[in-house]
C-alpha cells in the first residue's frame, strides 16, 4: 500500500487505516509555539504559577505532535510526498517555534537563577538569625566563634 502526505489524509497501514494530516502537524506545532510564547510572557514576567495552566494542553499537543512522528518515522517516505507549499509552512512553523523554544529555554534558565538567589538570600537571613550569640569580657554581644546550643534546665530541689 502507498502512502502519501497531503492536506488531506495520508493513509498509514491500511490494517489501521490511520492518516497523517500534515495540516495537523502544522496546526499542533503553530498552537505549541502559541503556548510556549504565552509562557515566555509569564516567565518574563515573573508570574511562574500561572505557568501551571497550560501545562495540560501543552502535553496534549506533545503527545499528538508525538504520534505524528511516530507514523512519520514508521513509514518515511511519506515526507516525499508533501506538497511544496504545506513542506514550505511547515518549515516556516518550525522555524518560529524552534525561535521561541530558544526564547522560553532563556527564560527558564533565567527563573530558575532568580529563584535560587532568592532561595540563597533567605537562607543566608535565617542562618544569620538563628547564628548563636556570646558575650565577651567586656559585655559586648557578638557571634560566637563556634555553633551553640541553648540550654534552659528547670530544676527543683
Amino acid at each position: 500500500m502507498t502512502m502519501q502526505a497531503t492536506q488531506g489524509a495520508a493513509p498509514v497501514n491500511g490494517s489501521e487505516a490511520q492518516t497523517i494530516k500534515i495540516q495537523d502537524v502544522i496546526t499542533l506545532t503553530a498552537r505549541l509555539a502559541q503556548l510556549l510564547a504565552e509562557e515566555v510572557d509569564l516567565l518574563a514576567n515573573m508570574k511562574v504559577a500561572k505557568i501551571e495552566s497550560l501545562q495540560q494542553e501543552k502535553l496534549f499537543l506533545i503527545s499528538a505532535l508525538h504520534a505524528h512522528k511516530k507514523l512519520i518515522d514508521k513509514h518515511p517516505y511519506v515526507v516525499d510526498t508533501i506538497p511544496s507549499q504545506d513542506r514550505q509552512d511547515l518549515q516556516e512553523v518550525v522555524k518560529v517555534f524552534n525561535n521561541i523554544l530558544e526564547e522560553n529555554h532563556r527564560k527558564l534558565l533565567l527563573a530558575k537563577e532568580v529563584n535560587h538567589k532568592i532561595v540563597e538570600a533567605i537562607t543566608s537571613v535565617v542562618a544569620e538569625s538563628n547564628r548563636s550569640k556570646s558575650y565577651d569580657d567586656k559585655g559586648i554581644n557578638g557571634a560566637a566563634p563556634f555553633e551553640t546550643i541553648s540550654v534552659t534546665l528547670n530544676q527543683t530541689i
